[in-house]
């Protein structure tokens, strides 16, 4: 017993000679930074989707017009033009000048401008240009309008059938039309035209004014007309197979008419004398 409580003793000793251990601080609770939760904000997943359809308005493509055309008169010196039977046109004497004349519908659906010509193709050309236009610069043929061409030309210097093609082409050089011209010089083909015969008038008045109608027979066939002329004056000038025409004059007096049948050879004339003694 005395054992136990004398180490008990001794131990008290040491330990009281020995360096107390520091206690540690005992850890206060102090808040920790939370850590707040990286949260990522989902992103819509792309997907390919159609593009939305545009509205667009529908514009067809054009459609190229179409030439055409078509000769509805074809005259040679305002005196119409037989291109099926050319032995029928008067021969033309040699260095005459004549006009050729062609009256041209656009049957198409272009429009025509200056750009469409009627050119000189082949054969004897007798003009000074190769080329005219259908209208001038600036002016234009609608479809289902025509337009005139007048062509001035010079008869050779020689005799004979003389031969020319000429044709009506649009702007890119397309052939719409061709002209086949024949032309015959002789100067020896014209001799003047008989006179006319039994040329005879009936005279009548209204309301003071004297009217007197001339009559004659036509028995010419190679006349260009014939020319009527009161008191040594021209009156008028009619065409090829006439054989009457009507005059007015002021009212009582005497008139003298002559009757001409004529060509580029000469005249036959007829005379007759007429005069009104009544007329109120």
């Amino acid at each position: 017993m005395k054992k136990f409580k004398y180490i008990g003793w001794m131990l008290m000793i040491l330990s009281a000679c020995s360096p107390q251990a520091t206690p540690l601080p005992v850890p206060t609770s102090t808040s920790m930074p939370t850590l707040q939760a990286i949260t990522s904000t989902p992103v819509p997943s792309v997907t390919a989707e159609p593009p939305a359809a545009q509205i667009t308005s529908i514009v067809g493509t054009p459609t190229a017009c179409k030439d055409s055309a078509l000769n509805t008169a074809w005259t040679r010196d305002d005196v119409p033009y037989n291109f099926t039977d050319f032995g029928k046109n008067k021969p033309i004497p040699p260095n005459e000048h004549f006009g050729m004349s062609w009256t041209l519908q656009n049957s198409g659906t272009c429009t025509w401008d200056s750009s469409y010509v009627v050119v000189f193709k082949s054969g004897y050309q007798m003009t000074q240009s190769a080329s005219y236009p259908v209208v001038a610069e600036g002016s234009t043929v609608a479809p289902g309008q025509s337009a005139i061409v007048n062509i001035n030309m010079v008869a050779p210097e020689k005799t004979g059938g003389f031969q020319a093609l000429w044709q009506l082409q649009s702007t890119d050089g397309t052939s719409l039309l061709k002209f086949n011209l024949i032309t015959r010089v002789d100067k020896g083909s014209y001799s003047p035209p008989p006179r006319p015969i039994e040329l005879s008038y009936k005279s009548s008045c209204e309301a003071g004014a004297g009217r007197i109608r001339l009559s004659w027979i036509d028995v010419a066939n190679n006349e260009d007309g014939y020319r009527i002329y009161r008191n040594s004056r021209l009156l008028v000038e009619l065409p090829a197979n006439t054989d009457t025409v009507l005059d007015a004059v002021p009212g009582v007096g005497k008139y003298s008419y002559t009757v001409v049948a004529f060509n580029l050879s000469g005249e036959g004339s007829a005379n007759t004398f007429v005069e009104i003694t009544t007329c109120k």
